[in-house]
């Protein structure tokens, strides 16, 4: 098994047991990423050797209290391009969200930096 194989199913492992303890409140990627963003370290990384597709034209909703917006974002699954909604996060006092989105590295790849809480000043 490669390691990127191996990455694949500890992540898809991950978020089926981050699934099934939230209820199915959560679901795919965005879901996993936004339940585990300041609690857990997340080992697997998505990375592409392609730089991802121009994220969707959508309409973002106005601003809602005690929420922060998580904008759409493209994912890899099974090597396939999927497009992940924006959606709601609630507010964590003393923290803003920075949202998941895509870097260029070094070698020339792709990764997905999940989104977070970082402490405001």
């Amino acid at each position: 098994m490669s390691s990127i194989d191996w990455k694949r199913r500890l992540l898809r492992g991950v978020s089926l047991l981050v699934a099934l303890t939230m209820g199915g409140c959560l679901r795919g990627p965005a879901g996993f990423f936004a339940a585990v963003a300041g609690t857990a370290i997340v080992t697997a990384a998505i990375v592409s050797a392609t730089q991802p597709p121009p994220p969707r034209v959508v309409y973002v909703p106005a601003a809602r209290p005690g929420y922060e917006w998580q904008p759409g974002y493209w994912s890899l699954e099974g090597g396939q391009w999927v497009w992940i909604e924006g959606r709601w996060i609630p507010a964590q006092p003393g923290y803003r969200w920075s949202p998941a989105h895509w870097e260029p590295r070094p070698d020339g790849s792709w990764q997905l930096v999940p989104g977070q809480w970082v402490p405001t000043q």
